[in-house]
């Protein structure tokens, strides 16, 4: 078990993949709906929040890359803004109690928030503004939001189970980790 200690970010992206894998289903249902469902953000706010830094942005490195794969984006964009916020919610949890579901989940919908505005302004930038509809977008971010304030409780909880079958206690890892 202490390769799994060591290594938990591969079990967080693990579950973070089959998360993105459930939600890009989603999507491809509720398109001719004109809906999209971004959860980024709750995967972020796990990592950030409950894994140390390093571990954190080792899980979200793949995920990130995954992302790059679906966008039209410059190659790595995804990674940057990720990793960036990944590093900001870094910096603030430590003037928060990490344990905090409402901590959780304020952080979820912040990194969903800068999530929505860093991908406006690089399909501005790299697709031209014709196709941004300011409403749909808003629309998209609202439906993503009441989303995550719905599952971000669950899925953190789920997560920790999961780590806690591999013998990972993430509430002693913490302390240790500071």
């Amino acid at each position: 078990m202490k390769f799994a200690s060591r290594n938990r970010w591969i079990i967080v992206a693990t579950a973070h993949y089959i998360t993105i894998f459930f939600f890009t289903q989603l999507n491809f249902y509720i398109a001719p709906f004109g809906i999209s469902i971004l959860i980024t953000g709750m995967l972020l706010s796990f990592s950030s929040l409950t894994l140390n830094h390093l571990q954190g942005s080792f899980s979200l490195i793949p995920v990130a890359f995954l992302i790059d794969t679906k966008t039209p984006f410059p190659f790595g964009s995804s990674l940057l803004t990720l990793i960036g916020l990944h590093y900001i919610a870094v910096l603030v949890r430590y003037q928060l109690r990490r344990e905090s579901e409402g901590a959780s989940l304020a952080t979820a919908l912040a990194a969903n928030l800068a999530i929505y505005i860093a991908y406006t302004f690089l399909a501005a930038a790299n697709l031209g503004t014709e196709g941004i509809n300011a409403f749909q977008i808003a629309m998209n971010l609202l439906i993503s939001s009441l989303l995550i304030a719905l599952i971000n409780l669950h899925y953190q909880r789920a997560l920790i189970e999961i780590l806690g079958i591999f013998g990972i206690n993430i509430a002693q890892e913490q302390r240790q980790s500071r």
